[in-house]
């Protein structure tokens, strides 16, 4: 492996070295430029450029802008041209004049503004209503400003109006179901697990969300369904500005303000520095009832529980964040970024409890139980960017960076059996806490080529190290005075290292319409798990390849179309694998496995999406082959009757094939909806029967948003999941309905919104275990509706300015596209 990354570093000098010499060499007529979105100021990938003669309007020749939005032309003849750049949901736009001379090497366009298709100016201000969602031939961008209806949440909550992903009333996050994803902030990874990470987040300090479900070799290759990156807020003002959020809401019940918080932003921008700070602290609670019943099977008899209660959910969360960047000379860039905060999560049921047997039922016991579990603690993250820019060409760069992560994590589970007086007659106390703490290193060169290609290439590592101390108590009755007892079997310490070194290449290019591009990632893994009391270890040391193939062809009239490969691979989880006991309540505990396979996915997608004046289709189909699947089974714990064993295990082999459709709709001005739907068929194919099953699944989003006025606006949301399957059982399906109201005042420096989520209360959490041995039945049913209030204050009118160039002068556009 260090004989690739040495030649990889190689590679990267030596073509660093070669590419002035390169680039200047083949400059002849060329025509550069750079497409900006006049919203936001983000480059647009894959607007179109075409590039016709004056006088007769003949077409030349045409590319595509890259990731950074710049496009070069090359190699064309004296003559005076025009361009024309068109791009999915903007406003197309002409360049005239383009005068190319003998002596002409390079002709330099600049900034090229592209507005959205549904831009209304008046006077100097340009008011921007974007679409929620936008979807770009690699990615779909959600567009927050526009999710009215999740305005006081977090990106989980954000998440619930998005294709491609669902969301349950626990907060689980799931893309394109599956839980295995990566999640990056800003482009850089985070020390939490994926839905931890974005429950931290408010929604009111996020820009947009980038899905990205089929990435290239560039990014790491973990998790089954791909990458989710949070881009967060910052100005591109230059001068002082900022944005303040608070949020307050409630249940139906109307008992408490049980949701409440609140996040500010702090901007300074300078021509050539960047500083901003930010903080945010937010209560969320919820609660509800639940049941719970089992049916154990035995050779003679069955063994009966039924419980009934209520659950309690209570989170809150809280960090600053920091950051600079300064361009000290215009070809070199460097930046820092800090984050630092807290999180505390509480998962509380108080239960009724009934147990018999058949045929015979005459003893029946009953008792009550009361299961408290907490998680939380401090987390950190630091990232160092150092960027160099060769020839003032943004797509030809040399990037360096770094991260340093650590999180410390405290878990506690309390048990307890009453019987009907009230007596304590059963309990255990599990407590897990340590540290854990990561380092990233990366450097990454992109060099084109003067042909239309560009190569990437670059080497990547990732290093992190756990430490988890598990004691478990029993409440001994036997003793004079009950009390609980330190369990040293059951007692444990588990260290858990993961180290991963990687280099990966990609090339592509454009050869007229049709545009390719080929990547490699090469990966080792060297894991250890100890179990330190039981002196036992669990070793893995594994080279992989990570493939890629992405395809791309322009068709005529407003289309495109992709195809694409990747291979990917699931690492489990740290608590996947940590063999030791851990009780969910009296009847059911939780155990890992040290045996489990990394999960191998083969990922294939075909998107097409057709632009129809101002409105759009798109339709993606997958079909994803995942090996040693993951899954959370049921199994008899030991020869107890009454306690079954939560576990994983490699199941098999699944496979899903689906579609999405999605549309976005605008028959009226005061009128636009979006419109998205998932269709999939899902099978397991596991090493028993136990394992096996097979279902197709569809839900079905629709988001409306009517514009009562300039600044008043109303949304409306809707939400249907079908039953879906699992190894061992399925999902049930729900409906929920949710709407947001939005008055802007003073001249739009001050918002508030008002939402109700889920209004005819539909959410549920339902779900069914059917094996030959165990029947489970789980019901979470929350209080809803959830009503809640946020206002928002921008300071110094923080929102994003842009003229004629690009260069921050002329009319602005209302940050995020709010009315």
């Amino acid at each position: 492996m260090k004989n690739i990354l040495l030649g990889l570093f190689t590679i990267i000098s030596i073509s660093t070295f070669a590419s002035e010499a390169n680039t200047n060499a083949n400059k002849r007529g060329d025509i550069t430029g750079t497409i900006i979105d006049g919203y936001d100021s983000r480059a647009i990938e894959y607007a179109t450029i075409a590039l016709y003669k004056s006088d007769n309007k003949e077409l030349v020749t045409g590319g595509i802008s890259d990731s950074e939005g710049f496009f070069r032309l090359k190699g064309n003849p004296q003559g005076n041209y025009y361009l024309t750049i068109t791009f999915m949901g903007y406003k197309t736009k002409d360049i005239p004049n383009i005068i190319i001379e003998e002596k002409t090497k390079e002709f330099e366009i600049g900034n090229i503004i592209l507005l959205p298709n549904n831009t209304e100016i008046e006077e100097v201000a340009v008011i921007a209503d974007q679409a929620a969602v936008q979807y770009k031939i690699d990615k779909k961008v959600v567009n927050v400003s526009q999710q009215l209806t999740a305005k006081s949440g977090t990106a989980v909550d954000i998440l619930e109006n998005v294709p491609s992903v669902k969301v349950d009333i626990e907060g689980n996050v799931s893309l394109r179901g599956s839980g295995e994803f990566t999640v990056l902030i800003d482009g850089r990874p985070t020390v939490l697990d994926p839905s931890d990470a974005l429950s931290q987040i408010p929604a009111t300090a996020i820009d947009n969300i980038e899905i990205i479900t089929n990435p290239s070799a560039k990014y790491e290759p973990d998790g089954t369904a791909g990458i989710i990156n949070i881009i967060t807020k910052k100005n591109k003002l230059n001068g002082f500005s900022g944005i303040i959020n608070a949020n307050s809401g409630t249940n139906k019940s109307f008992n408490s303000f049980d949701r409440y918080g609140g996040d500010f932003t702090l901007d300074m921008r300078q021509e050539n520095f960047h500083f901003y700070l930010g903080g945010d602290y937010n209560v969320h609670n919820m609660e509800g009832n639940m049941e719970y019943n089992r049916d154990r099977f035995f050779t003679d008899t069955v063994v009966h529980i039924a419980s009934m209660g209520d659950f309690e959910r209570n989170h809150s969360r809280g960090g600053l964040r920091a950051g600079a960047d300064w361009s000290f000379t215009k070809a070199d860039n460097i930046g820092i970024n800090v984050r630092v905060g807290n999180r505390d999560s509480e998962r509380n049921t108080y239960k009724d409890y009934e147990q018999w047997k058949t045929p015979s039922a005459d003893d029946r016991i009953q008792n009550k139980t009361e299961d408290l579990s907490s998680r939380g603690g401090m987390f950190y993250s630091t990232t160092l960017d150092y960027k160099h820019t060769f020839n003032e060409n943004t797509d030809h760069y040399l990037q360096f960076q770094t991260t340093v992560d650590g999180r410390n994590s405290d878990e506690k589970s309390n048990n307890y059996k009453y019987d009907l007086t009230g007596l304590l007659v059963e309990g255990k106390n599990t407590t897990e806490s340590g540290p854990s703490n990561g380092y990233q290193f990366k450097l990454d060169y992109s060099q084109p080529f003067a042909w239309g290609a560009k190569l990437e290439s670059g080497a990547h590592i990732n290093i992190s190290n756990s430490k988890d101390d598990n004691e478990v108590f029993d409440y001994d009755t036997s003793l004079v005075q009950p009390a609980y007892v330190y369990q040293s079997n059951y007692s444990n310490t588990t260290k858990y290292k993961r180290n991963t070194y990687a280099a990966y290449s990609t090339f592509g290019g454009e050869l007229g319409d049709f545009g390719y591009q080929g990547g490699l990632r090469i990966e080792y893994t060297d894991r250890l798990l100890e179990l330190v009391e039981k002196n036992e270890s669990f070793k893995i040391e594994r080279p992989d390849l990570f493939p890629t193939l992405h395809f791309s062809y322009k068709l005529p009239a407003d289309q495109q179309t992709m195809l694409s490969y990747s291979r990917r691979i699931v690492r489990p989880r740290g608590w996947y694998l940590e063999p030791f006991i851990t009780y969910m309540d009296a009847y059911k505990v939780r155990q890992g496995n040290p045996d489990l396979k990394p999960e191998y996915v083969n990922s294939f997608e075909l998107a097409y999406q057709k632009k129809i004046k101002k409105n759009f289709i798109s339709v993606e189909s997958y079909y994803r082959i995942t090996e040693n699947k993951i899954e959370r089974v049921v199994l008899p714990y030991n020869n107890e009757k009454t306690i079954s064993l939560n576990t994983y295990q490699n199941s098999g082999t699944a496979y899903a094939l689906g579609v999405e459709l999605m549309a976005n709709y605008s028959p009226f001005k005061w009128y636009t909806t979006n419109f998205m739907a998932d269709l999939y068929d899902y099978r397991i194919t596991g090493s028993t029967e136990d394992l096996e099953n097979e279902g197709f699944s569809w839900n079905m989003r629709s988001n409306n948003t009517f514009k009562a006025s300039q600044n008043t606006r109303f949304q409306l949301d809707l939400f249907y999941q079908s039953d879906r399957i699992t190894a061992q059982g399925s999902y049930k399906g729900f409906f929920s309905t949710s709407i947001a109201y939005k008055q802007d005042f003073m001249k739009r420096k001050l918002s508030t919104t008002l939402q109700i989520r889920d209004i005819f209360s539909g959410w549920r959490h339902e779900m069914e275990t059917d094996t030959p041995e165990i029947y489970e039945y789980t019901l979470f049913t929350p209080n809803t509706p959830i009503i809640s209030l946020t206002v928002s204050y921008k300071l110094n009118n923080y929102n994003t300015k842009r003229g004629q160039r690009g260069d921050g002068n002329g009319g602005d556009v209302d940050e995020g596209g709010d009315f």
